[in-house]
């Protein structure tokens, strides 16, 4: 949303933040924090502020693997086998020969055909060995990212094999982060929620793991209205699409808020319109005295 800002409103001001600078709400996350300004920022009772955020500098340190998704349960031969992945950026071959490593330690499974093709972005599985059966199943929180939505019955055989049913997604959710803050809560709509949010902005990745993501919004950036009488503590969070905080691995960023003025407006009461039977009574007067 955009509005019309006049010539004679305070100029913007603009506040620089950096995560180190800032007392951090969750453990061991850079991404949550809140900073207090030692001096307020002062509104006018007559004006309102408009958010928006004006640049961000985040380095791609975040796994694309952690605790939320890192579990592949194999069922062999009726019992589950866990693979617990470390927490780290996987490639689609990395995580290939992690299961295919996995597997064949198995004294059932000889070998453990697993392929990845760049052309359909899938993988195909099979196994040999003395095992009857080998699922993978649905318990699996890295299912996405094998582009197995519903877990698979994996083929014993020499030639035969399962293909995941979706492209693999690597990224798990992450594909744009969400820079949120206290100051105004109902500025966006979240599908995720399905309710109105306090996501300022939607940062999109633009860059390989190991690399710095840089925004500057366009022209036509998002800015949102909030109604305080001052500001000195603001609260920042930075999260994926499933609102989960990220996490940068000890790494800060640093963003920039721009806050502009706008004059609130005035509500003027519209003059009462005169009883149509008042009017009538006027005219018969003026036409008598005639």
């Amino acid at each position: 949303m955009s509005y019309v800002l006049t010539a004679n409103t305070p100029p913007p001001v603009v506040i620089h933040i950096d995560s180190r600078k800032g007392q951090q709400i969750q453990t061991g996350l850079t991404t949550n924090f809140t900073y207090t300004m030692k001096e307020a920022l002062v509104v006018p009772d007559h004006m309102n502020l408009l958010i928006s955020l004006h640049t961000a500098t985040i380095p791609y340190s975040f796994y694309n693997v952690g605790s939320h998704n890192n579990l592949i349960r194999f069922v062999l031969n009726g019992v589950n086998k866990d693979l617990t992945l470390e927490n780290g950026n996987y490639s689609a071959f990395s995580l290939l020969n992690t299961i295919k490593t996995f597997l064949e330690l198995e004294a059932s499974i000889t070998t453990f055909h697993i392929s990845y093709t760049r052309e359909t972005l899938k993988f195909k599985m099979g196994f040999e060995g003395s095992a009857t059966t080998l699922l993978l199943s649905s318990s699996s929180t890295t299912l996405d990212l094998l582009g197995f939505p519903t877990g698979a019955t994996i083929p014993k055989s020499a030639t035969s094999r399962i293909t995941s049913e979706n492209a693999i997604d690597l990224n798990d959710a992450i594909h744009g982060l969400y820079v949120r803050q206290n100051l105004a809560t109902k500025g966006t709509l979240d599908t995720e929620e399905g309710t109105f949010t306090n996501i300022l902005a939607r940062i999109p990745i633009t860059t390989n793991a190991g690399g710095i993501i840089f925004y500057t919004p366009s022209s036509n950036q998002h800015e949102t209205m909030i109604s305080v009488p001052m500001i000195q503590t603001l609260g920042i969070r930075l999260t994926d699409d499933k609102h989960r905080s990220i996490d940068l691995n000890g790494l800060h960023f640093q963003l920039s808020l721009k806050l502009s003025y706008i004059h609130k407006e005035i509500l003027r009461e519209k003059p009462l319109r005169r009883p149509i039977l008042k009017i009538k009574e006027e005219m018969v007067d003026k036409k008598n005295k005639k």
